[in-house]
């Protein structure tokens, strides 16, 4: 028999004996605790955040067809913790680096937003193989994670929002309204902070948000200020966190 052909739960109990961990989860008890875990980490993998480029046998979400799979590798009371988007859902689950190159993440916990069926079967499939990475190499702005049963999934760096980053609330309308950015003509994002108030333009974008008309949506945002911004740009920079509600409107 071939590591491929056992169940994830048995590959992940190998794992944690591997690790020096019980393996009384092994037998039904509860995993350890995060803060059992290896605390050591690499700064290569907190730097950027990870966006999955590709994944064997999967059509992986790039935007136009599914909200970007993120991984934002960061300590958390000295602890390891991966969070960001599975597809669907915002996930978050501890991590530790044993040793150079060599990676476990913990079962992960969801927000339970519902998507359509194949979203969800992929974030599905996502977060049961994260369980199985046991290997991970980062060169450049790529990285590279292999799990126990012999599958990659690769990794593209991408920019961090700055620890500095200040977090706002807003509303979005679900419709953009005619603007001017100079002598263009355009449309431009309706946003608001509190619901009595009116809207207002927003003429920047906002990094990582994928905006459908007939979708309303509550935002939690990075805010960023720019060093020496481009004349014609804004001095903020806005950055999606996390979509807390989107709701889609009757015209």
């Amino acid at each position: 028999m071939t590591l491929a052909s056992f169940p994830h739960s048995l590959i992940r109990c190998l794992t944690l004996g591997a690790a020096g961990l019980t393996l009384a989860a092994c037998a039904g008890t509860a995993v350890q605790p995060a803060a059992q875990l290896a605390t050591s980490t690499d700064a290569g993998l907190s730097a950027s955040r990870w966006e999955l480029t590709r994944w064997s046998g999967h059509t992986v979400p790039h935007g136009d067809n599914g909200e970007p799979v993120i991984l934002n590798f960061s300590l958390e009371n000295g602890q390891g913790r991966v969070s960001g988007r599975a597809g669907c859902n915002r996930f978050s689950a501890p991590y530790s680096v044993h040793a150079p190159g060599q990676l476990t993440i913990v079962q992960a916990v969801t927000t339970h937003m519902a998507c359509p069926g194949p979203a969800m079967q992929f974030e599905a499939d996502f977060l049961d193989k994260l369980q199985a990475v046991n290997q991970y190499k980062i060169d450049g702005q790529q990285m590279e994670m292999k799990t126990l049963d012999g599958q990659t999934l690769s990794f593209h760096a991408r920019e961090k929002p700055s620890a500095s980053a200040k977090i706002k609330f807003i509303y979005v309308a679900s419709q953009k309204a005619p603007c001017s950015t100079g002598v263009m003509r355009t449309t431009c994002l309706q946003i608001r902070e509190r619901k009595e108030d009116p809207w207002q333009l927003w003429y920047g974008d906002i990094q990582d948000f994928n905006f459908e008309p007939g979708i309303a949506y509550r935002l939690r945002i990075l805010e960023e200020q720019v060093a020496n911004p481009p004349a014609d740009a804004s001095s903020i920079k806005w950055t999606l966190d996390m979509v807390v509600e989107q709701e889609v409107v009757k015209k």
